[in-house]
C-alpha cells in the first residue's frame, strides 16, 4: 500500500488587520495529493474569523514549517529569523501576494472535498473512464456492487466488470464516438448486464455522461443495480400471464366438467351391466379411468384459478405433518420407504390454515414416495430459521437435473407422463398467500428437498408491522 503523502505546513503571519481565507475551518485531505495545513500567528491572540484560531508569534519554529510567509515582516528582531538564514520564509509583497494563492487554493480543495465526498458516499455506482477504457473514477456504491475495491479497479481497463460477450461492443461503441462525436446512448437510460468479481453476472440500469477537460474526454456511468426490481417486474409479468391464462382455463373447466361427469357415469354404469366380454370391459375400465384422470386435472386448474381464501389461526405444525404422515402409513409399507423425523429446533405456534398447509404437505410427501419406486428414506426436518419455521421434506431418489429444478414452480410444468404441472404451482401459491415461501433444492443422484417456509410473526392488515403469534390468539 503506497504511504499517505506528507502534508505541506505553511505558516501565516497577521499584522491584526488581514481577514484569512476561511478553508481552514474544515480539515482537508484528497487523494493522491499532499493535504496542506495552514497556522496563523500573530502579535496577539485573536479570532479573524469563527473557526480560526491565531497563535502568538512568539511561538512560531521555522524548522517546523515547508514555507513562512509574512507580508508585514513582524518577525523582523526574532531569534531565528533570518531571511538568509531560512529558505522557507517569504516576507514582504511576494509573501502577500503567495497569501493570497494560498487561500484561494486551500478553498477550491475545499470545494473539490466536498464534492468528492457526496460522489464517493452515492449508494448509486459511479465509474469514470478515459479515452483509453481505462478506469479513473470508482465510487463506493460501485465497490458494493461488483466487489472490487477502489485500490483494485483504478487503472484498469472497464472489461473487468463487463460480461465477455459484450466487452468488444462497449470498445467499438467508445472507438466510434471518439471517431465521430456521434451519441448514441450519452444522456439516455439504458439497462444492460454486468459482471462482479464472483462472476456473477447482473441486471443494471445505466446512464452515461461525457466531458471534455482541457481537450481530454472522460465517460461517466452512474448505475443502479436493479435485480430485485427485475424479479419483481418478472413476477408482475408472470402473474399477468396467469390471470389470462386462469381466464381461459376457468372457461374450459366449466364446459367439460359436465359432459365428463355424464360420460364417466355411464362407463362406470356399463361395467356393471351383463352381456360385455373381456375386451370390451376392459375397454370400459380404460375409459372410466382417463375420464377420472381428467376429473382430476380439472380440479387442479379449478383449485390454481380460484384458490381458496386462506383463513390462519395459531396453531402447531407438527401436528398437521403427523396428519400427513398417518395417511401415508401403507403406502410407505407398500413401497419399502423409511421415515425418519428431524427435530432440529422445536417450533413454536404458529398462524396458518392447516387445510391449505395438510395439502402441501401430502403434495410433497406424494411426490417424495414416486421419485423413489424402489424404495428409500423420507426424512422430515423442522427448525426455526431465523424469523421464520421450516419443515423440509428429503428423499434419497434421482433428484433433479438443473434444468427440471429451475422449473418445477413454473405452471403446466411436468416430467409425469399423466401430470398437470399444477401441484408444485398451487402450492407454491399456499405457502406465498401465507407469507412464506416454498423452495427445493436437488442434486442429480443425490435426492431433493422442499422446504416449506412459515413466518413466526403475522404482518397485521391494520399496521403494516408485525407481532407475534400468540397475540393474535382470540
Amino acid at each position: 500500500m503506497t504511504a499517505a503523502p506528507k502534508p505541506i505546513r505553511i505558516a501565516i503571519v497577521l499584522n491584526g488587520q488581514e481577514f484569512v481565507c476561511h478553508a481552514v475551518m474544515l480539515p482537508f485531505s484528497l487523494e493522491g495529493y499532499p493535504p496542506v495545513e495552514l497556522v496563523l500567528y500573530g502579535r496577539q491572540p485573536e479570532t479573524p474569523a469563527p473557526g480560526l484560531t491565531v497563535n502568538l508569534l512568539p511561538d512560531l519554529h521555522p524548522e517546523g514549517f515547508d514555507l513562512i510567509l509574512d507580508g508585514q515582516f513582524l518577525t523582523a528582531g526574532i531569534d531565528d529569523f533570518f531571511p538568509d538564514r531560512l529558505d522557507n520564509l517569504v516576507t514582504g509583497p511576494a509573501a502577500s501576494f503567495l497569501k493570497t494563492v494560498v487561500c484561494q487554493l486551500q478553498e477550491l480543495r475545499q470545494k473539490q472535498e466536498i464534492n468528492a465526498g457526496v460522489i464517493m458516499g452515492a449508494t448509486d455506482g459511479l465509474i469514470t473512464i478515459n479515452s483509453d477504457h481505462v478506469i479513473i473514477g470508482y465510487n463506493q456504491g460501485a465497490e458494493q456492487m461488483f466487489g472490487y475495491t477502489r485500490t483494485e479497479a483504478l487503472g484498469q481497463d472497464l472489461k473487468l466488470i463487463i460480461p465477455p460477450p459484450y466487452q468488444e461492443v462497449h470498445v467499438d461503441y467508445l472507438r466510434r464516438y471518439l471517431a465521430t462525436r456521434e451519441a448514441h446512448v450519452l444522456g439516455r437510460q439504458r439497462r444492460l448486464t454486468a459482471r462482479r468479481r464472483d462472476g456473477q453476472e447482473f441486471p443494471l440500469s445505466i446512464s452515461f455522461s461525457v466531458a471534455e477537460i482541457q481537450g481530454n474526454l472522460y465517460f461517466t456511468a452512474i448505475m443502479r443495480d436493479i435485480t430485485e426490481y427485475k424479479a419483481m417486474e418478472d413476477r408482475v409479468l408472470n402473474a399477468e400471464r396467469l390471470a389470462a391464462v386462469g381466464s381461459t382455463v376457468a372457461h374450459i373447466a366449466h364446459e367439460i366438467k359436465n359432459p365428463l361427469i355424464i360420460i364417466g357415469g355411464f362407463a362406470r354404469q356399463l361395467l356393471k351391466a351383463p352381456g360385455f366380454d373381456d375386451p370390451a370391459r376392459r375397454k370400459l375400465s380404460i375409459m372410466a379411468e382417463e375420464v377420472s384422470h381428467l376429473e382430476e386435472m380439472v380440479a387442479e386448474m379449478r383449485d390454481f384459478v380460484r384458490q381458496p381464501a386462506t383463513v390462519k389461526r395459531p396453531g402447531q405444525i407438527a401436528a398437521v405433518v403427523d396428519e400427513a404422515l398417518e395417511l401415508f402409513q401403507d403406502t410407505f409399507k407398500e413401497h419399502n420407504i423409511q421415515v425418519r423425523r428431524v427435530e432440529e429446533t422445536p417450533l413454536p405456534p404458529v398462524a396458518f390454515d392447516p387445510k391449505q398447509v395438510h395439502r402441501v404437505l401430502i403434495n410433497l410427501l406424494k411426490n417424495a414416495v414416486e421419485a423413489m419406486p424402489t424404495g428409500g428414506e423420507i426424512s422430515i426436518t423442522s427448525r426455526v430459521a431465523g424469523t421464520n419455521a421450516e419443515i423440509s421434506v428429503s428423499d434419497t431418489g434421482a433428484g433433479m437435473p438443473p434444468e427440471v429444478a429451475d422449473n418445477i414452480f413454473q405452471p403446466y410444468f411436468t416430467t409425469k407422463e399423466k401430470g398437470t404441472g399444477l401441484g408444485l404451482a398451487i402450492c407454491q401459491n399456499i405457502m406465498t398467500e401465507h407469507g412464506g415461501c416454498l423452495f427445493a433444492d436437488s442434486t442429480p443422484g443425490r435426492g431433493a428437498t422442499f422446504t416449506i417456509q412459515l413466518p413466526l410473526q403475522e404482518t397485521s392488515p391494520a399496521d403494516g408491522g408485525t407481532r407475534p403469534i400468540e397475540e393474535n390468539r382470540g
